[in-house]
């Protein structure tokens, strides 16, 4: 009898569990809409410094069409209108009186802003909204001053200022080591080579 009961609670636990999950799972589903998207708004590529704009956007129920400009007050959209987008926004769902009638695709990029050196090769644009630097470019130096620094084994080297963010830039001008000049032909080294063999040679026989 015992047994009986114990049984009998946790049936009627697990009927309460799973009535529970049906009604959280019926109140989270969104009813759908007769209304699909007959026409996207003019604007679906946007920066991250900009807000979704749906004029343009009409829906049809076949039979029907509604705009927003003319039934704004029905629309709703999983972005609010005055919330700054995100590069990871890549669709806005449509809601007419609540029910979805669909997603838009929209596209997000960064919205450049002030250019500024990321390294000694590159320089990048900080993104006014989100404060990354989300553009690397190579500098672009349109003069270069040779510094006259070339050592035995270590080639001159030239320094020029980047036209698009003021950066200094230094480069390495190949070929103009001492050591490289010198022995730069094979001929010569051989026979600097040859001459140091009979040198050699020379005490040897002393």
């Amino acid at each position: 009898m015992k047994t009986r009961k114990i049984l009998a609670l946790v049936m009627a636990i697990a009927l309460l569990a799973v009535s529970m999950t049906v009604v959280a799972a019926a109140e989270d589903e969104v009813p759908t809409s007769p209304f699909t998207i007959y026409y996207q708004p003019s604007k679906l590529a946007y920066t991250d410094a900009e807000t979704f704009a749906p004029n343009g956007l009409v829906l049809s129920d076949g039979s029907k069409q509604v705009s927003y400009e003319t039934d704004y007050q029905y629309f709703t959209f999983s972005v609010e209108l005055e919330q700054q987008l995100t590069i990871y926004m890549s669709e806005v769902e449509v809601f007419y009186k609540g029910q979805s009638c669909g997603f838009i695709a929209i596209n997000v990029s960064h919205h450049g802003g002030e250019i500024t050196p990321v390294n000694h090769h590159t320089h990048g644009q900080i993104c006014e909204g989100c404060g990354v630097i989300c553009k690397n470019e190579e500098h672009s130096v349109p003069f270069w001053v040779p510094n006259g620094d070339a050592g035995l084994l270590t080639s001159e080297t030239e320094t020029g200022t980047c036209s698009v963010c003021g950066d200094k830039v230094s480069r390495y001008i190949e070929g103009t080591a001492t050591y490289t000049t010198i022995f730069a032909s094979s001929e010569i080294l051989i026979s600097l080579l040859s001459l140091v063999s009979m040198i050699v040679q020379a005490f040897a026989l002393i």
